[in-house]
């Protein structure tokens, strides 16, 4: 019982104390406790191995399941035999909120809508908030971090992935690198070079740097965790790969398109999503070899939308409009599936086309484990609870729809972080049923051909205003938000409800009230210093 969760064995301690001050002789008392932790034991040995797995970047149309001109076979496969595509999951348009909000349960506007809030003192979430490994270690879970962070851990180590509920962590902490030397220029390009971005559990990875593409380095990590796990304990494991964030470098990947059908950005970027195909076929197998695939709900998304041209990036996101760093579908609606031999046999094959936010896995993993969802704690220290809805009975198809039918996607507060239109760089969007809302700026909305880029692609920028009061698609009839509806007459109701809505809504945003920098600020010289002492590699300077 030594071994379990610090805050089980605390309310085994106080139970004991409890039982003892009362009528129970000490015999009792010890009698019961270690019913109470055979008990956990078992439980914990019956719950689920979750994995959380987020792909970095990927477009809507370079997945082969959307579009055959991406090699995906593998996944392609896994989704039609064994997975649920999940057709309508929704993100943040960019990176850091959208990890933010699956760790914390948060919709983004209420814990980070910036992708300038990891390089705060504290993060991008405030450090009361408890983060799902943390929840899940509390039902007995060992819990370990592979890959991309991107929430915090340049300033205080208070925000490493160690430090937030994982009993292991490797990977690197700020949004991208190089795909071989782990090299970056720090967070916010901290002026003093490029150096290793690489780090393990509370200190640099040395040594394990420049060994390797990232697509197998995180896959090794994945292998190693997995073969060492002791099954009699549930797993949580978060998967973050790299792939499809530029540098656009795709190894050996690029071998399986032709240079004759295809551009070299074409090649270059779908080549990484054929690498994260062979990475999740080297997972599924050794989760097969090893005797965990039919205990292990596996869920996969992109971070956000693919990033186009316009923003320096060769994603497709076609047919959808936008792209990353924009408010369109092209930007928050990512490619997903659930798969695992927790899928029952009657949901495997199949496509769910409700509505599911990132946000709500953290809830979904949090009732499996068995554990309470809401974030006590956060709450008492000011801070909004968890948002996330229970997506559990959808996915076993208990229920036919989805409990959620309201998608605030992001606040005024959001920012665009591309270059800013002409008049601001803030971006806001509200789904509720059929009908979206999408009000301020965004940095282009184009719309894209199935093959691209391609050989006439250029870098289209075509600011978007969506100006008071806004702009309204029914993105059920109209996918391709290809007809703004905000001036008909026969909306106007709609449009109404949606503004109140949104409005409603920015006064709960974690920034509404509160003066900018309340993160805190990250002291560059102190990062340059510490990266020195680290010997060449990126880390906190506080303790």
């Amino acid at each position: 019982c030594l071994n379990l969760p610090l805050a089980f064995l605390k309310k085994l301690v106080g139970a004991y104390f409890v039982f003892n001050k009362g009528n129970m002789n000490t015999r009792a008392a010890k009698i019961l406790l270690h019913v109470l932790c055979v008990s956990f034991l078992t439980n914990a040995a019956k719950l689920p191995h979750l994995i959380m797995f987020l792909g970095d970047d990927m477009g809507w149309s370079n997945a082969g399941w959307h579009n055959n001109n991406t090699k995906t076979p593998f996944i392609d496969n896994l989704i039609r035999q064994e997975g649920i595509e999940l057709d309508r999951h929704y993100v943040f348009f960019y990176c850091s909120p959208t990890r933010t909000s699956v760790m914390s349960g948060r919709l983004p506007m209420h814990v980070a809508e910036s992708n300038s809030y990891p390089c705060g003192y504290n993060g991008s979430a405030p450090l009361e908030m408890t983060f799902l490994p943390a929840k899940l270690k509390t039902a007995g879970y060992r819990t370990h971090h592979i890959g991309k962070w991107h929430i915090g851990g340049f300033g205080t180590s208070k925000a490493l992935p160690i430090k937030k509920g994982f009993d292991s962590s490797f990977g690197y902490l700020y949004g991208a690198e190089d795909h071989y030397t782990n090299m970056n220029g720090g967070c916010a390009n901290a002026g003093c070079g490029l150096h290793v971005d690489l780090w393990r559990d509370n200190q640099p990875a040395h040594g394990e740097n420049n060994t390797n593409y990232s697509a197998r380095l995180y896959a090794g990590e994945a292998e190693r965790v997995l073969r060492a796990h002791n099954q009699s304990e549930p797993l949580f494991m978060y998967l973050a790969v790299q792939d499809a964030h530029g540098p656009d470098e795709p190894d050996i990947y690029a071998n399986d398109y032709s240079q004759s059908e295809y551009t070299s950005y074409f090649i270059n970027y779908n080549g990484m999503m054929t690498a994260v195909d062979d990475l999740t076929k080297n997972l599924t197998s050794v989760l097969k070899d090893i005797g965990m695939w039919n205990d292990t709900l596996i869920i996969f998304s992109s971070d956000n939308g693919g990033p186009t041209k316009a923003i320096n990036g060769n994603a497709n996101n076609y047919p959808l409009r936008g792209g990353k760093c924009t408010s369109f579908e092209g930007g928050h609606r990512a490619i997903a599936y659930a798969t695992g031999g927790l899928i029952p046999k009657k949901m495997r094959g199949t496509k769910l086309e409700g509505y599911i936010h990132i946000a709500d896995w953290y809830s979904t993993f949090c009732r499996l484990a068995g554990v309470d969802p809401h974030d006590h704690p956060a709450v008492e220290a000011g801070w909004p609870d968890v948002d996330g809805i229970d997506m559990w009975d959808y996915i076993t198809g208990t229920t036919t729809t989805s409990p959620r039918t309201e998608v605030p996607l992001s606040s005024r507060y959001a920012q665009t972080m591309a270059p800013p239109t002409p008049r601001n760089n803030t971006s806001s969007a509200l789904i509720i049923n059929d009908y979206k809302l999408i009000r301020f700026s965004n940095p282009y909305c184009n719309w894209f051909g199935p093959v691209y880029p391609n050989a006439s692609s250029t870098k289209e920028v075509d600011p978007c205003e969506c100006d008071p009061p806004g702009c309204l698609f029914n993105i059920r009839s109209d996918p391709g938000e290809h007809n703004d509806l905000s001036k008909s007459p026969d909306h106007q109701q709609i449009l109404q409800n949606l503004i109140t809505r949104a409005e409603q809504l920015d006064r709960t945003a974690i920034e509404y009230g509160r003066a900018p920098g309340w993160r805190g600020y990250l002291n560059q010289t102190k990062s340059c210093q510490q990266m020195v002492r680290n010997g060449g590699f990126w880390g906190p300077y506080d303790p």
